[in-house]
């Protein structure tokens, strides 16, 4: 009878804390709710700003300097292999921002600033390639503190699987808008792509059209970012080993999965050169659509991530508040992976298929791996944050991750830069659907990592 009574007693107070623990959390979603707008707003227009500086760089500066230009191509692959060197500090910069967190409002200002200068004098250094490099380092650097900061109000803001999924599609659909923005600006401006006056102009309009990430200063709260005081769950040393094992694992697939960089510089300028002035039109207009796909993709990927958080609630009932956010966690977890591998897959195949295409087959085939690809980097990104919160430094451990792309920008670019000198372009692609084949070995040990 005594025995009986006590394990009521154990059941109420059970019950308690699990309802005041999600009561206490209810409270925490809803509260800061304007300091969230915020910061989604801080969020679009930093995007925004980055992605029109890098649909510049990517898209349209490679065709002004192999197509307009002519410059070396041997010369821009060495430069291109200090320029995006500068990518590799990102970890540091995370450990920075982890460890000295005061001045964030200052090194973001100074970073903006540099941002802004070095991308107008890039842009129209390209005749003197060294200069051209020099100044670019510099923009690739002032971006990459600038997305430092980003990511560290990004896991402070996180503080469940929807807000995470909604800050990232977000900053998905600023950085598709801007991208969006800067091919109108070239299909309407640069109707002869031969007349450098008119890519003077072009230039001059990217310029000026950046400058509004200055506001984003008043956006973001640094004294009190939303959820500033929630905590990492507190784990053994065995488990952060764990941790690490699987941040390592899925930054070698990132890594691989990003090899499409090899055809990124040669692509534009091959197009332009197989088909012409209409060539390059036909895809700046197909880049709008590509960039919706992409938008399309993150926003199917965010809702079939909620419906898997609705399956895990309706299945798991537990009086343990811990059993269930971890066994909660490793579910969404699993999802993630099994997403990325199927959609990995499909992006291989994909990948193959566009060697044996003419231009609009071609354009057709890429933007589905540009609609596949939005599916799969939400997965890749939410896993990287999930697993990144769990760890003591946790914009060191997320930029870890995103040293994949780093990796792959230094190794690729300059490689497909060089390789362009004498190598088909087709012959590229077809190296990258090989590569990108091997990131499905490091996810399936990922797998294995959760039980």
């Amino acid at each position: 009878m005594k025995n009986s009574r006590f394990k009521t007693e154990l059941l109420k107070e059970s019950l308690i804390e699990s309802s005041a623990l999600k009561l206490k959390k209810e409270i925490l979603l809803f509260q800061p709710s304007k300091k969230i707008k915020l910061n989604y707003i801080g969020f679009f227009v930093v995007y925004f700003t980055l992605s029109i500086i890098n649909t510049y760089l990517v898209v349209y500066i490679p065709v002004y300097l192999l197509n307009i230009l002519n410059v070396n191509r041997i010369d821009l692959a060495f430069i291109q292999v200090f320029t995006f060197s500068v990518l590799l500090l990102a970890p540091a910069l995370g450990f920075f921002f982890d460890k000295y967190n005061r001045q964030r409002k200052k090194i973001l200002f100074l970073s903006i600033l540099a941002c802004i200068l070095s991308f107008i004098c890039t842009i129209f250094s390209g005749v003197f390639l060294y200069l051209f490099g020099s100044f670019l380092a510099l923009n690739l650097l002032s971006s990459e503190i600038i997305k430092v900061c980003m990511s560290r109000i990004i896991l402070e803001s996180s503080l469940n699987e929807v807000i995470k999924d909604r800050n990232l599609t977000i900053i998905n659909i600023s950085a598709n808008f801007g991208g969006f923005i800067s091919s109108i600006i070239f299909i309407i401006l640069v109707n002869d792509i031969f007349n450098l006056e008119l890519w003077i102009y072009f230039f001059l309009f990217g310029g000026i059209v950046i400058l509004p990430i200055l506001t984003a200063l008043f956006c973001f709260d640094f004294k009190n970012t939303p959820y500033k005081h929630t905590h990492t769950r507190k784990t053994k040393d065995n488990s952060n080993k764990t941790h690490y094992f699987q941040i390592l694992l899925l930054t070698l697939s990132y890594i691989l999965i990003w090899s499409d960089r090899l055809y990124q510089y040669p692509l534009v300028s091959w197009i332009t050169s197989k088909y012409g002035q209409i060539g390059l039109k036909i895809f700046s207009f197909s880049y709008v659509f590509f960039l919706l796909l992409n938008t399309l993709g993150w926003m199917i990927g965010q809702k079939i991530s909620n419906n898997s958080k609705r399956n895990i609630k309706k299945k798991v009932i537990n009086l343990n508040p811990d059993f269930n956010k971890q066994l909660d966690l490793d579910f969404i977890a699993n999802k993630r992976i099994y997403a990325i591998i199927i959609t990995n897959c499909i992006y291989i195949l994909l990948t193959f298929l566009m060697i044996f295409s003419n231009l609009i087959i071609l354009l057709f085939i890429y933007s589905l791996i540009w609609f596949v690809a939005g599916i799969m980097m939400l997965n890749y990104i939410s896993l990287s944050i999930s697993i990144s919160k769990n760890m003591k430094y946790q914009t060191f451990s997320f930029q870890i991750f995103k040293l994949g792309l780093a990796v792959a920008s230094v190794i690729f670019i300059p490689m497909g830069t060089f390789l362009s000198s004498f190598v088909s372009t087709e012959s590229l692609i077809l190296m990258v659907g090989f590569l990108s084949f091997f990131s499905l070995i490091p996810l399936f040990y990922l797998k294995h990592s959760y039980k």
